[in-house]
């Protein structure tokens, strides 16, 4: 009996299609798998990323002792991911504090306070950024200033003038302004004993 070839044909035709159904699936799933070894290397390489660290806490005394305003410095509870990177402070002039983090949305901060004039911390802080409005942060009106890839939060008074600037957005600019606390001018010895010495 000849073989009955329409029905070769018909499960040569099935063994095909299951046969490419089957490769394409293999190479789909190749290609997500690739995809996902490439994004696992990104990921340990970022969470491998040594980010030099600043302590800079020291600093908050030797500023106090020289400068004749209220030193204001990051609080305890800043929240996790802001890394301090540097600390640069100079007291033979104009009496200068800034401080450096990259932020948790892997982004840059930082942190000036001077007894300068305003506009020239502003304008050496902030750019080329404009006055675009303003920021409440807590009961403090912070003046904000913006560019296409920099921006800065501003607030001065008659001792010192505040600059967060940086590359970061401002909702984390604000996270910064929210979290800082001030160390008051230390007392002055000479006139503690002064009082002292009346008061006997």
């Amino acid at each position: 009996m000849a073989p009955d070839l329409r029905q070769a044909g018909h499960v040569m035709s099935e063994y095909s299609r299951a046969n490419a159904t089957f490769k394409n699936y293999a190479i789909s799933l190749g290609v997500v798998v690739g995809i996902l070894l490439v994004m696992s290397f990104v990921v340990s390489a970022r969470s491998g990323e040594n980010i030099p660290t600043v302590d800079y806490r020291p600093d908050i005394e030797v500023l106090r002792q020289a400068a004749d305003y209220p030193v204001t410095a990051p609080s305890d509870e800043l929240p996790e991911g802001w890394i301090p990177t540097s600390s640069t402070l100079d007291t033979t002039g104009p009496v200068e504090w800034s401080i450096g983090f990259a932020t948790p949305r892997d982004s840059h901060a930082m942190l000036t306070q001077s007894d300068t004039d305003r506009d020239t911390v502003v304008e050496s802080r902030a750019k080329d950024a404009e006055p675009v409005g303003t920021v409440m942060v807590g009961d403090q009106e912070w003046e904000h200033l913006d560019s296409d890839d920099w921006g800065a939060l501003v607030l001065s008074d008659d001792e010192r003038t505040l600059v967060i600037s940086g590359s970061t957005s401002v909702d984390e600019f604000a996270i910064l302004a929210e979290h800082l606390e001030s160390f008051p001018v230390p007392e002055d010895e000479d006139s503690g004993a002064d009082e002292s010495e009346d008061d006997a």
